[in-house]
């Protein structure tokens, strides 16, 4: 019995069915006190395209706010 269907051509279809959202790992770098960088990470969903941009700039804005 052959394979009727690959694992990307499953992923690609499921992604379409979700509603296309895209997930970007976002790494912010932060100055601590004492002079040193830390490294703050999170995973953001960008379901507008258009308003991708917007998004990134308002997770670092709240990014650094938690920080401070």
């Amino acid at each position: 019995m052959a394979k009727q269907q690959s694992f990307e051509e499953k992923a690609k279809k499921a992604a379409k069915a979700v509603g296309a959202e895209k997930t970007v790992k976002f790494v912010a770098a932060v100055k601590t006190g004492k002079g040193t960088y830390r490294f703050n990470q999170k995973l953001v969903k960008i379901r507008d395209e258009k308003q991708e941009e917007a998004t990134l700039e308002a997770e670092y804005k709240r990014m650094l706010q938690e920080a401070h």
